[in-house]
């Protein structure tokens, strides 16, 4: 609370307005030297100026938190980024993401020159030509372009790797588990082959086996070890076709296919390492077993 003083005299000529803050007694003068180092302190701290750097990347540090962890090349950062055209357009955002750190190009602005600028924490605004950010067709080359960037978080590339073995090893032996009970609870003693895929012919065929590097076609059913479906033929109302050997499906699958006759009809239980490994892929999570109900419909001779 501020209680305005009485004026009152020093050494009886001099009339000065005094004002106190707590037991503080400041007079006018005092105070608007306070005000003004203070104004300029706010209009320093929220400057709309660009520096520029050798490169020509025009940036702007937005918070600053100096003490705080700086990534270096090869390290993981944790970032939001938000483009903007020269309209002030939203062109380009994404939520938060992680990426591994690389050397900035030589002689070139680019973002990654402004984010190794950056600490944890930090948020900044940096300005360059679109063909120094990425291929968009809708901009032209010298279309001037401002990323906002706030750096969540900075993970060095030895704490990202223990972190992903660590992962690793726990989705591997929970994925194990998963297929134990799986196996156990639908009563299935088959063995795997040498390369872990279970294959279970439904139905055998008695048309001819696929040849390696012909083209097969089959229908197929694709789910969870919970029985959720996420991809199938039959709901796009055609088969699947692919070169026997040309890796475009997943190494399990193929493998499968390979064991089969043309008409003939196979459960695969596919792990992970068979299939997408530790990758999200689409609505497939990482260390997922995948069963696959195949029916072979056709064959290249």
């Amino acid at each position: 609370m501020a209680i305005f003083g009485s004026p009152h005299t020093t050494n009886g000529d001099n009339c000065l307005k005094s004002l106190i803050f707590g037991q503080t007694i400041y007079t006018m003068k005092q105070l608007s030297i306070i005000a003004f180092a203070l104004i300029s302190i706010f209009f320093a701290s929220c400057s709309s100026e660009f520096s520029t750097s050798p490169t020509g990347l025009e940036y702007k540090i937005v918070a600053a938190n100096p003490d705080a962890p700086q990534p270096a090349v090869g390290d993981i950062v944790a970032i939001r980024l938000t483009c903007r055209n020269q309209q002030g357009l939203t062109i380009d955002e994404t939520p938060l993401f992680k990426m591994q750190l690389k050397a900035a190009p030589a002689g070139q602005p680019s973002v990654e020159e402004g984010l190794l600028m950056l600490h944890k924490g930090d948020s900044a605004d940096f300005r360059l030509q679109a063909r120094f950010y990425g291929n968009n067709q809708a901009l032209t080359n010298d279309s001037l372009l401002t990323v906002s960037v706030k750096m969540v978080d900075v993970i060095s590339r030895e704490e990202f790797e223990r972190d992903r073995e660590a992962a690793r090893i726990a989705g591997e032996r929970e994925e194990d588990q998963l297929l134990i009970e799986y196996l156990q609870k639908n009563n299935i003693d088959t063995e795997p082959t040498m390369s872990g895929l279970y294959y279970i012919e439904t139905e055998k065929g008695t048309g001819p086996a696929p040849i390696p590097g012909k083209m097969v076609a089959i229908h197929y059913e694709a789910s969870f070890l919970d029985g959720r479906v996420f991809d199938s033929s039959y709901s796009r109302r055609e088969p699947l076709k692919f070169k026997l050997g040309a890796r475009d499906v997943i190494q399990g699958l193929e493998e499968g296919v390979a064991r089969m006759h043309r008409g003939g009809r196979a459960t695969l239980i596919i792990p992970s390492p068979l299939a997408y490994g530790d990758r999200q892929v689409g609505p497939v999570p990482p260390f997922a077993t995948l069963i696959f109900e195949v029916w072979l419909v056709g064959t290249e001779e």
